[in-house]
């Protein structure tokens, strides 16, 4: 039902082949919105490839889920940028870790929340328990 409120999802996050031990596989994106007022052009970006996520309108108290084909990501620095009525918020860069409990082989969404007003974080969540919680 939120996806059908969103305007325009869109996703590009492409990583080179990263060597053992320093990767994650990524399979999709949630950015939660946990402002009691919209927030637009919500994108995840890593500078050192060029490779983007994003959604362009995300409701108050809701979120954007979007999954794509499983994805190798370098772990390298990541901003987030969105707006806030009409005012344009970043993060500065910054780098994810993977959880202790990572196997290889495991796959990853990058979840997203921007909790108050100009600020947002993210951190990589086991993709099975991400597909079966509920909000």
């Amino acid at each position: 039902m939120v996806c059908a409120l969103l305007i325009g999802c869109a996703t590009g996050l492409h990583e080179e082949r990263p060597s053992p031990g320093q990767s994650a596989v990524i399979s999709g994106v949630v950015i939660r919105n946990e402002l009691p007022y919209p927030v637009m052009d919500v994108m995840i970006e890593v500078p050192a490839t060029g490779g983007f996520a994003g959604c362009g309108n995300i409701l108050p108290s809701s979120e954007c889920r979007n999954t794509f084909q499983d994805r190798d990501y370098r772990l390298n620095a990541l901003l987030i940028r969105w707006a806030e009525h009409g005012q344009p918020h970043q993060t500065d860069p910054f780098n994810l870790e993977l959880p202790s409990s990572a196997s290889p082989g495991d796959a990853f969404h990058v979840e997203v929340v921007i909790f108050a007003p100009g600020q947002a974080g993210a951190r990589l969540v086991d993709a099975k328990a991400e597909s079966v919680r509920s909000r």
